[in-house]
Parts: structure tokens; sequence; C-alpha cells
């Protein structure tokens, strides 16, 4: 009876073996991706130090106009570890900024040697202002084919589905580059139809270049323009109780600093109608221009 017990309980004793290897085989696997785990932590950690390292460079250059030393900021010390600018080179307005960093967890691996960096470099020591005002031939009507009324030279007319303006403004040398903060485009309404719920003009951005004879279909590849379908903005046009002959102010930021990061794909604005019906606006040739109000930060010169 006990050899047959012990040659029965045999098979319980080899599958409690086999399992408790197994257990201490996972038991090792795990705790060797744990450690694996927070060696590589530890080595991002010291890339976001590295890269916040370089951003601070930037920023201390920028913040003290222009001045390269201000990016030798030597050793920071920061809650997760040490970042150290090891090498700084001006090509204005680049700067390369070369840092080191190292996890303050004391494990294996959380360190980078070195992240070099190639940074656009602004002058944020002065906030410059411009106003841009275009030329006559910078704006245009596009009108399709019997869907606005006659306007005068001086006038650009809105009609959803119909007419739409176009307007270019070449930005000037100094925004070549630049950091936008903050860019209004201001339209003055010269008349139009009694106001009505739901009327709006919205700015999109053009996508294809155009001149003064532009018309509905040509060069575009679909009528009314190339541009992007998403608006960088939009008013109401009329919002009270009667009709405001005034002017009207998109912000429009983004574009402005597509145009001033690559002067290239400048092909100016248009303004899309909603539920409105030959409302008019004044053009570049008109007493009340549009313009485009510009605050910025000018690139390292």
């Amino acid at each position: 009876m006990k050899a047959q017990r012990g040659i029965l309980l045999l098979p319980v004793a080899l599958t409690l073996a086999v399992v408790g290897t197994l257990a201490y085989a996972m038991s090792r696997e795990a705790g060797m991706s744990v450690a694996d785990i927070d060696a590589q932590y530890d080595i991002e950690v010291a890339r976001y130090l590295a890269s916040s390292g370089v951003q601070y460079a930037k920023w201390r250059t920028a913040k003290g106009g222009c001045d390269q030393n201000a990016a030798n900021f030597g050793t920071l010390t920061l809650r997760d570890g040490t970042v150290t600018v090891t090498k700084t080179v001006w090509r204005k307005p680049l700067m390369t900024v070369s840092v080191s960093a190292t996890s303050n967890r004391n494990r294996a691996g959380g360190t980078v040697n070195v992240l070099s960096r190639e940074e656009l470099i602004v002058d944020a020591s002065e906030v410059r202002q411009a106003t841009i005002i275009g030329p006559g031939d910078a704006d245009t009507t596009i009108v399709r084919d019997g869907g606005a009324s006659v306007f005068n030279s001086d006038t650009l007319t809105a009609t959803e589905g119909a007419a739409h303006p176009l307007v270019l403004f070449k930005l000037p040398a100094d925004l070549d580059r630049a950091s936008i903060i903050q860019a209004d485009l201001r339209v003055t309404k010269k008349s139009g139809n009694a106001n009505q719920p739901g009327r709006s003009l919205a700015v999109h951005r053009i996508t294809r270049d155009w001149s003064k004879s532009t018309t509905w279909t040509t060069p575009w590849s679909r009528e009314g323009g190339d541009y992007v379908d998403t608006p960088a903005a939009s008013v109401v046009i009329d919002p009270g109780s009667s009709a405001f002959n005034g002017a009207y102010v998109w912000r429009i930021d983004p574009v402005v600093q597509a145009w001033a990061s690559d002067p290239s794909q400048n092909f100016g604005v248009l303004l899309k109608p909603t539920a409105l019906s030959n409302v008019s606006f004044y053009s570049f040739d008109g007493s009340n221009k549009p313009e485009l109000a510009v605050r910025y930060f000018k690139r390292c010169t």
C-alpha cells in the first residue's frame, strides 16, 4: 500500500517540480523585464532632460537679445536629474546647442551623453509691430457669371457661392522667419443688404498663386478658388439689430506664421461668405484699406 501511494504521488511531485521551475523562470524573466523597463525609463528621462536643456538655452538666448553667451548656462539641476551645456555654435539666426543629461535615479543607462539640435533663435527681448497694406493690384473679387452685381474698383464684394474677395499681404523682410505673437486681419464693410440671421464671412488661406485678372475658374483646380477648407477664422456680419458698416477683425496668427516661416507659400487669403448677398468691403484702392496688423519677435540677425 505504501509503495502504491508512493507511485501515485510521483506524478504529483513531478508536476509540482515543473510548476516550481516554471514559476522561478517566469519570476526571473519578470524581474529582468522590470529591470529593462527601469533602464529604458531612465534613458527616456535623460532624453527629456536634454531636450528641455536645449529649449532652455534657446529661451535664454532669445530673452537675452540674441546673446550667444546666454545659452551657456553651465549645469542645471532639475528634479529628475542634471543638464549641462557642452557647446553652442552660431550661424544666425540658427544656433546649434549641444547638451548632456543624466537621470538622478542612478540606474544603468540613465545618461544621454550628447544631444545636439539646430534651433531658430528670435530676439524675444523686444516685441515689434507692423501694419501691412497691399498695393491696388494685390486684391480682387472673383465672380461666378451672373452671380454678383457690378462693383467698383475700390470695392471687394462677397456673395455666397458667387463672389469671393481675395486679398494678398506681402510680408516685409523683417518678418522673415519671425515668431508671430498676434496677427489681425482688418477689413471694413462699405455697404450691403439688410442684416439676416447666420450671415458670416470666413477667412481661408489660399494655396495657389493668382493675379488681378484671376477669374472664378482660372487658374484654380476647382471653381471659386484653391484654399484650405478649414477656415482660419470667421466673423458674424451685422451682428446687432442693424447694419454695421465698420471694421471687422479676424485673428489669423497660424496663417501669418506659416507665411513668415516660408514666404513662398504666401498666396494671401480668400473671404468666403455664408448667407451674404452683394455685401461690399473696401479694397486696397478704397479709403479704408484692408490691413494686417502683426506683433512679432524678429529673428536674430
